[in-house]
């Protein structure tokens, strides 16, 4: 039997653009980072450990008393010295070089097949791969399967290839090749983190700032059309060495800067026609999972990474008025939010019906937030499974400035 050790480090694709063991993210971000250093819990078994900052140990502790299986939080190797452990198999977020001084410690009680993984210690070319060049691959690929049988994919939109940009003299051409509306991405960026929206000629790239930067740290920008979202959607897979497991969509939610704010439990919230009609839904996410499926097969990807991968897509409004399906703007090779909702549903009643979602907030609000919805809307759970109110996952701590719950109608 594995026992998975999860660290939670979202901003491991900084950490790969900063190329440094030593990476500190940003306050702000290592904030993040603490306060929901414990959220792995949602995908996590009873015989797993999260490693957590000390002063962290004890914030799933108001979760004991609803009886649901939780992991052992530990934050040094002494935690688990004297348990005769040789089992563990390392589940960060994400990976990058700086995350192997967290894992490094615990390599004692590492499970004899841990130095055949992959990722068992960093590369140089694990750089490009866990980079957007990678989604831009299976973009190009599944765009030749769909090329072979576009009946098969009526409900796909696949987009030409961005531009490119890898000097700053160039940005001048940006709006003369691709009139607005349009959107610019980093080849690293973190929940969204690294766009800069196109939406009129005022917004020009060659006068920003951060673009510039950007353009200077990372080396490269692309710059692609926006489509008139309806709603966002992900596509869940799990690579192991000898497969590649479609495990689900999910639908998130992301706010105006293109960040994430929060997962969809069941439908999401959205008045469009487009969840009215199930049939065309249905049939479009059916192609999706099955295009996708079939180009990181023809990638080979998994002998390449090995673990989650969700693809990142978006329903939109196509010119003609018809709604389409976007499956491939990204694909992030790591843990990330909708394979969490989908470990995580695993736990709630099948009928379950609400969202989860993150926040920032000031000084003592999250305790106050978490008593409030609390009496509103008490948690109701039966035979270990959820199913109605709100659920703080992490502990209403005062010194938290970040928080995730749920809510269920």
């Amino acid at each position: 039997m594995v026992r998975r050790l999860f660290l939670f480090n979202p901003t491991n694709e900084m950490a790969i653009s900063n190329g440094q063991v030593s990476y500190m993210p940003p306050a702000q971000l290592k904030q993040f980072e603490k306060d929901l250093a414990a959220l792995p819990w949602l995908m996590a078994d009873e015989n797993d450990f999260i490693l957590v900052p000390e002063e962290k140990k004890g914030c799933l502790s108001h979760l004991t008393e609803y009886g649901l299986p939780l992991p052992r939080l530990i934050s040094k190797p002494e935690d688990i010295q004297n348990e005769g452990i040789d089992n563990l198999w390392f589940e960060p977020w994400g990976w990058s070089p700086a995350v192997y001084r967290f894992l490094n410690p615990f390599l004692k009680f590492a499970h004899s097949k841990w130095s055949e993984h992959p990722f068992s210690n960093w590369k140089n070319h694990h750089k490009h791969l866990l980079s957007r060049d990678t989604g831009y691959q299976l973009l190009e690929v599944i765009t030749k399967i769909k090329s072979q049988s576009p009946n098969d994919y009526d409900l796909i939109h696949l987009p030409d290839a961005p531009m490119v940009v890898d000097q700053e003299k160039d940005l001048d051409l940006v709006l003369k090749h691709m009139a607005p509306p349009s959107v610019v991405k980093t080849p690293f960026s973190a929940a969204g983190r690294g766009l800069f929206r196109i939406r009129t000629k005022e917004d020009d790239p060659a006068q920003s700032p951060w673009v510039k930067g950007m353009l200077k740290r990372q080396g490269k920008i692309y710059i692609e059309k926006m489509l008139p979202k309806i709603q966002d959607v992900s596509f869940q897979f799990w690579l192991s060495e000898n497969s590649i497991r479609y495990c689900g969509h999910n639908f998130f939610y992301a706010d105006p800067s293109g960040q994430f704010a929060g997962c969809a439990i069941g439908p999401p919230d959205d008045k469009s026609r487009l969840f009215k009609e199930d049939a065309i839904l249905n049939k479009a996410l059916k192609q999706a999972s099955i295009l996708l499926e079939t180009g990181l097969k023809q990638m080979n990807l998994n002998q390449k990474y090995i673990g989650p991968a969700g693809i990142d897509g978006i329903f939109f409004r196509n010119f003609d008025g018809r709604t389409l399906l976007q499956p491939c703007l990204e694909i992030n090779l790591r843990h990330n939010m909708g394979m969490v909702n989908i470990f995580f549903k695993k736990k709630l009643h099948p009928k379950a019906i609400g969202i989860w979602k993150t926040g920032l907030f000031r000084q003592n609000e999250w305790m106050k937030f978490c008593r409030e919805k609390s009496e509103k809307a008490p948690l109701k759970v039966s035979d270990g499974q959820i199913s109605h109110g709100f659920l703080p996952f992490v502990a209403p701590d005062n010194s938290n400035k970040f928080g995730a719950w749920l809510m269920l109608e």
